[in-house]
């Protein structure tokens, strides 16, 4: 981090811990004209909205869509979605007034200060327009300054949330510590007009954390990475790592209130043989090339024909955490939201199986061209299928010299018959081990 970039870093810090602050010692809601009760709902809503699956829009549908406060007042509309792939992260979502593009009148919001209204296809935004007006501006031709984290921190501060990329210590783990942060006369009392304060103390903290803190892949969990436009990446070419053209980007899917992205989804049929199939990847198993242009799939194809599919005109409900959870783990990528595994026989169990190694996984897919062959005839007559649901398309189908098994819930013994049928007629020389479960209807009171 140069001079210039951490003097700018150290303000933005400086702010939102200054705004933080006032929040949290402010304990009564007649103080909300200040921004206090702005910020605590938004700073509650953040928390528990970031560990679960709240939504899972197209962001080809998001961006566009009209904004509007609580009022029913329009403040503008979608521009465009600033994202890090790589992190899975939305950094930011730009906006334009009245629906007309001005540059100079851009502004950025954070993703979880919006509320997505499926109903009436409109984001909601806790604002007037004064305050939109008064906000800080996003300079859509200078795009790489207007992405910077003092930047994004600036836009965070504003709207009274906390940036998901800086790790803010809390007050409390500074309350133990308190005297000995304080400066002290020589008889030991506290010396009040010393510029030293635990405030200090804390701000110098974050920066370090932000300046030398990395993950064991080399990632530091307190920084942004690349940020592109959403707009851009799709119709982005996606590639392997031998340079093989897997598909494009065909459309994501965000989490707004998460302030994530759920999956970007790619057309890979073609490279399978598939036509027109579509997979949804997690954005984190993905990494943006040298010259920012295109994604790369660390993958093989035996994986990318094992994972799960759908076709373009029916889409699952990645709303649901068990089947999008069964995404992130034919790809062995961790989600980000939790499922409760006591309901339902689902793929959220089925994962922590595949997570203990205790069972077969795509992973373990054999590599002749005889058990891809039958893998991928028999994914393809399962999504050809007439009134097959979105679990019986997306089952898992494991072909291991010869031996086929199918794994994962079904809606129906109906369902899990015709899948072993076509698991059998394509593998009449093999065995077929069908551990398919049916998935348990929900009761009234659940």
């Amino acid at each position: 981090m140069n001079m210039k970039s951490k003097i700018l870093f150290c303000a933005a810090t400086a702010s939102l811990l200054a705004f933080a602050a006032s929040a949290q010692d402010t304990q009564s809601p007649q103080n909300s004209k200040t921004g206090v009760a702005d910020y605590n709902r938004a700073r509650l809503t953040q928390n528990q909205s970031a560990n679960r699956l709240n939504d899972a829009a197209k962001a080809s549908d998001v961006i566009g869509m009209t904004v509007k406060n609580y009022q029913d007042e329009k403040l503008g509309k979608v521009e465009d979605l600033a994202v890090d792939v790589e992190s899975g992260r939305i950094v930011q979502v730009i906006l334009s007034p009245g629906g007309t593009l001005i540059r100079d009148s851009l502004s950025a919001v954070p993703p979880g200060a919006l509320h997505h209204d499926a109903a009436n296809k409109v984001l909601h935004l806790d604002a007037d327009k004064e305050k939109l007006k008064g906000a800080p501006k996003f300079d859509n031709a200078k795009w790489d300054e207007s992405t910077q984290p003092n930047r994004v921190m600036e836009v965070y501060g504003y709207y009274g949330t906390e940036p998901y990329f800086i790790q803010i210590p809390k007050a409390s783990n500074f309350d133990s510590d308190r005297n000995a942060l304080q400066p002290r006369n020589t008889d030991g009392t506290v010396n009040t007009d010393a510029p030293r304060s635990v405030e200090k103390a804390r701000n110098e903290e974050i920066v370090r954390n932000a300046e030398t803190t990395t993950t064991a892949s080399g990632r530091n969990p307190n920084g942004i990475g690349h940020v592109q436009k959403a707009s851009k990446l799709m119709g982005a070419p996606v590639k392997n790592m031998q340079n093989e053209k897997l598909g494009k980007v065909e459309n994501m899917l965000v989490d707004l209130p998460a302030g994530r992205i759920v999956a970007v989804v790619v057309s890979s049929g073609g490279f399978l043989g598939m036509g027109d199939e579509l997979s949804a990847i997690p954005p984190t198993a993905m990494r943006v090339t040298a010259d920012s242009n295109d994604l790369q799939l660390d993958t093989s194809k035996e994986t990318l024909t094992a994972a799960p599919h759908f076709k373009s005109n029916q889409w699952p409900d990645f709303r649901e955490p068990t089947y999008t959870s069964s995404v992130y783990s034919a790809y062995k990528v961790e989600p980000y939201f939790t499922t409760d595994p006591t309901k339902d026989v689902d793929n959220a169990r089925q994962n922590v199986r595949d997570r203990k190694d205790e069972t077969l996984t795509p992973f373990d897919q054999g590599n002749s061209k005889a058990d891809v062959a039958t893998t991928t005839q028999i994914r393809k007559e399962i999504t050809g299928a007439r009134n097959m649901s979105a679990n019986a398309r997306n089952v898992k189908i494991i072909t291991i010299a010869g031996r086929v098994t199918l794994r994962g819930p079904v809606n129906s013994e109906e369902e899990k018959s015709v899948i072993e049928e076509i698991a059998r007629r394509n593998n009449p020389s093999g065995t077929v081990d069908n551990q398919l479960e049916v998935k348990a209807r929900a009761t009234q009171n659940d």
